[in-house]
């Protein structure tokens, strides 16, 4: 259940939404009821559970 960011093509408004499964195609504006919305690229959409975490070492065994 990933919260991910949206823009409406009807009213430019943009919005963060929790998504359930099965829901991606019934998403809509909260403004104006739209559902001409695109998902927006961002830190949430592509980042694991390792964000935030530096690796300043190899892995054992590597040099």
């Amino acid at each position: 259940m990933p919260i991910f960011e949206y823009k409406c093509n009807h009213c430019e408004k943009e919005f963060e939404k929790l998504v359930f499964a099965g829901e991606e195609n019934t998403i809509s504006c909260p403004k104006c009821k739209s559902l001409e919305v695109v998902k927006k690229m961002s830190a949430t959409s592509f980042m694991g559970a390792s964000m935030g975490k530096c690796t300043t070492s190899s892995p054992k065994g590597f040099s």
